[in-house]
């Protein structure tokens, strides 16, 4: 019996307390993501509205489970951003960079929209939706605001 409980005291010490942890696998991202999605993004504020711009673009390319915007603001060119992702469909982006929007008559310094957050989600009929959040600054304001960019 010394030898059967010597045994089994060394089993349940591995299986219990040591031994390795499972990592998470690194999975690639759908390659259906790389591409140039054409929508309307549409920028949500609170107190200050919502602004639809109806011919947006957002080019996207995809390298294992990172997918890079390169068209990351309504106006002009963006910083690039990095999205991650743990599953092949869905990627997410924490971070900040800004873009300036619009200049309007009422508001002739211009306002900037700084992004915080986005999810990027390849959907099963083969388009994107994009949600973000971030803080939109201009003309003595500073609000919260949602971002949204459905893709074809």
């Amino acid at each position: 019996m010394g030898r059967f409980a010597a045994v089994l005291v060394a089993v349940l010490t591995m299986t219990s307390c040591g031994g390795t942890t499972p990592v998470d696998p690194i999975v690639p991202l759908d390659t259906g993501f790389a591409k140039i999605w054409n929508g309307a993004m549409t920028l949500a504020c609170t107190g200050a509205g919502t602004t639809v711009y109806p011919a947006s673009t957002l080019e996207i390319t995809v390298s294992g489970s990172s997918l890079t915007t390169r068209l990351g603001c309504v106006v002009g060119i963006g910083t690039s951003v990095t999205a991650t992702g743990t599953v092949s469909t869905t990627a997410t982006w924490t971070g900040s960079f800004s873009c300036p929007l619009d200049v309007q008559a009422s508001c002739p310094s211009g306002w900037v929209y700084t992004h915080t957050a986005r999810t990027y989600t390849l959907n099963a009929n083969g388009t994107l939706t994009v949600s973000g959040a971030g803080t939109l600054v201009g003309c003595g304001i500073t609000t919260d605001c949602t971002a949204s960019f459905p893709g074809t």
